[in-house]
């Protein structure tokens, strides 16, 4: 039991700090790979996401762009009928 005591008090003081010196230089690297992993990812999905609002905006600015086409051509064909009343917010009822 004597002998253990030296042996038990060399790997304390000497051991591990070692073993933690060593880990952290073999965990460090693996941290790192994995925290650019998650913040890689978490880029990508930001660019997909941006991408498709990107479509989403386009999509409803050419909607818009045919519901005003569509006034316009039922305010000239109430024109061309000869209609008296125009829709209201009609841009062609305005002289």
């Amino acid at each position: 039991m004597d002998e253990l005591i030296p042996i038990v008090a060399i790997f304390f003081v000497i051991g591990v700090p070692m073993m933690s010196i060593a880990g952290h230089f073999v965990l460090r690297p693996l941290v790192r790979d994995i925290i650019q992993a998650i913040s890689g990812r978490s880029l990508q999905e930001k660019t997909d996401t941006d991408e498709r609002l990107a479509r989403i905006e386009e999509a409803l600015l050419h909607q818009g762009q045919q519901v005003d086409k569509l006034l316009e051509a039922e305010a000239f064909r109430l024109r061309l009928e000869g209609h008296a009343e125009m829709p209201a917010g009609d841009p062609l009822s305005q002289p």
